[in-house]
């Protein structure tokens, strides 16, 4: 499965998380959640159904930038990005 970054540009997260993405070389499909109404309801889905969001629904949290690893598992936090394994 390709990787799927979803990101807003106007997060302050997203460029320390995609910078440290190119530094371990992870490439990945990116879908900015605020561009479209379409890659904002495909980020909900994930939102809605991945259970790394368990702690963000409901609690005024957005949960990006997210990168989507598998159909069940995404990642949230940049420091989580290093247990990748190419």
């Amino acid at each position: 499965m390709e990787y799927i970054l979803y990101f807003a540009e106007s997060c302050p997260d997203t460029a320390p998380f995609k910078e440290k993405l190119s530094e371990l070389e992870i490439t990945y499909k990116e879908v900015e959640v605020m561009s479209s109404l379409r890659n904002f309801k495909e980020f909900l889905y994930v939102r809605d159904t991945y259970s790394q969001f368990e702690g963000i629904r409901g609690n005024m949290k957005i949960g990006i930038p997210c990168l989507v690893i598998s159909e069940s598992e995404c990642i949230l936090e940049i420091d989580e990005l290093t247990n990748i394994r190419k």
